[in-house]
C-alpha cells in the first residue's frame, strides 16, 4: 500500500494553490462583504480605554456567492451560525493599528485555508515504506525474543 496524504484529494494542485496565495492580498477582499465595527477595548490604557472604541471586530461575509474564495477553503474556514468569519483585535490603544492586525488576520487565515499539501516525490514514498519496514522487523524480532523467552520457561516434560 502506497503512503498517502490526506490532501491529495484537493481540487486546486499545489501549484495552482501556492501561486493564488503568493498574490493574494487584503486589496482582493471584496468591501461590501466586510463588515467592521469597533467598540470599547479592554486592558491598560488609563481613562483613554473608557473613552475611545478602540477594538476592532471584522467580520467577513463568506457564503456560496463568494467566488473569490476556492470552494473548498470556504468549507474549512471555522465560520460562526450567520456565516462569518470573526476576526478581532484589541492588541493596541491605536484604532487603525487594530484595524491593520484584523486584515493582517483575516489573510493569514484566508491563505492557510487555500494551502495545499506538497504530493510526496518517489525519494520520500521510498524512505516511508523503508521506515515502516524497519519497524515491522524490529517488532518481529522482539516478538520472536518474547515467544523464546517465554517458551524457555515451559517445563519440557514431566519430571516425576
Amino acid at each position: 500500500m502506497l503512503f498517502r496524504r490526506l490532501f491529495s484529494s484537493k481540487p486546486w494542485p499545489y501549484e495552482e494553490a501556492s501561486r493564488w496565495i503568493s498574490t493574494f492580498n487584503k486589496d482582493k477582499i471584496p468591501r461590501d462583504q466586510l463588515r467592521i465595527q469597533f467598540s470599547r477595548s479592554s486592558g491598560p490604557g488609563g481613562q483613554n480605554v473608557n473613552k475611545v472604541s478602540t477594538k476592532v471586530d471584522m467580520r467577513l461575509v463568506v457564503n456560496e456567492e463568494t467566488t473569490w474564495l476556492p470552494s473548498y477553503a470556504r468549507d474549512s474556514l471555522k465560520l460562526n451560525k450567520s456565516g462569518e468569519l470573526v476576526v478581532t483585535s484589541d492588541r493596541t490603544r491605536s484604532q487603525a493599528k487594530n484595524i491593520q492586525e484584523c486584515y493582517d488576520k483575516l489573510v493569514e487565515t484566508i491563505k492557510s485555508a487555500v494551502a495545499v499539501a506538497k504530493e510526496p516525490d518517489q525519494a520520500a514514498l521510498d524512505r516511508v515504506a523503508s521506515i515502516r519496514n524497519q519497524g515491522n522487523l524490529r517488532r518481529k524480532e522482539n516478538k520472536k525474543r518474547q515467544s523464546d523467552k517465554k517458551s524457555s520457561r515451559r517445563s519440557k516434560g514431566f519430571d516425576y
